[in-house]
């Protein structure tokens, strides 16, 4: 029984000495290559463009966007599918990063009445007023110049917000990835990309739309 009991602590201490290191390695080994590669995704599109121009319909805009991310998305409310699909994924994200410091969404708005446009928007896809969402109004030249500046890549034919097409800036204002949020896939990557940058604050999951997880 003596020599059972120095065997079974000797186990004890091998295991503290050399399990859990081992252990606690493999997980952080794990997540700092899942970090890399995350972070390798970026590309550089060029500095992000100035937006000063352009009015606020709704929110506030920050005094500086340096030293935050910053998705920023087209929102044509005459394309009623691509508007769906933007406000279903906006809606998605703000819920799962509004308690995270340093992220703004930025909404270029395209529409006859602007205000008009983002109200039944927010109110539609559940979108409180925050400082994290700001809505601002584009005419059509402004619209397409802004597409083309941030290098969205849109077909020849394709004008901003046909698709639910988003460009992520980083905290040094560059524009580093753009999503197509009508693409699975692309709509993980964009969530996987912010959240290794940008810790999620107390979620467990990655959701998509409401009532419904990955």
């Amino acid at each position: 029984m003596a020599q059972l009991k120095k065997v079974s602590g000797t186990l004890v201490v091998l295991l503290l000495l050399v399990g859990l290191p081992a252990v606690s390695y493999y997980y952080l080994k794990t997540g700092y290559t899942y970090r890399k590669d995350a972070i390798l995704t970026q590309e550089d599109f060029g500095k992000m463009p100035d937006l000063s121009a352009l009015p606020v319909v709704r929110g506030k805009r920050p005094a500086s966007y340096r030293g935050a991310m910053n998705v920023v998305g087209w929102l044509d409310p005459t394309k009623p599918v691509a508007s769906r699909q933007y406000g279903t994924m906006l809606d998605s994200l703000y819920q799962q990063f509004k308690d995270s410091p340093n992220l703004y969404f930025t909404t270029l708005v395209l529409a006859k009445d602007p205000a008009a446009a983002v109200t039944d928007f927010t109110t539609e896809h559940n979108l409180p007023a925050s400082g994290m969402l700001t809505f601002l109004r584009a005419d059509e030249n402004q619209f397409a110049r802004t597409a083309a500046d941030f290098k969205l890549p849109l077909g020849g034919y394709d004008a901003p917000g046909e698709d639910p097409i988003v460009a992520l800036v980083d905290s040094s204002l560059t524009v580093v990835k753009h999503y197509n949020l009508d693409h699975r896939s692309e709509t993980i990557g964009l969530v996987q990309l912010v959240s290794v940058i940008i810790p999620l604050p107390e979620r467990k999951d990655l959701i998509l739309e409401r009532a419904k997880e990955l």
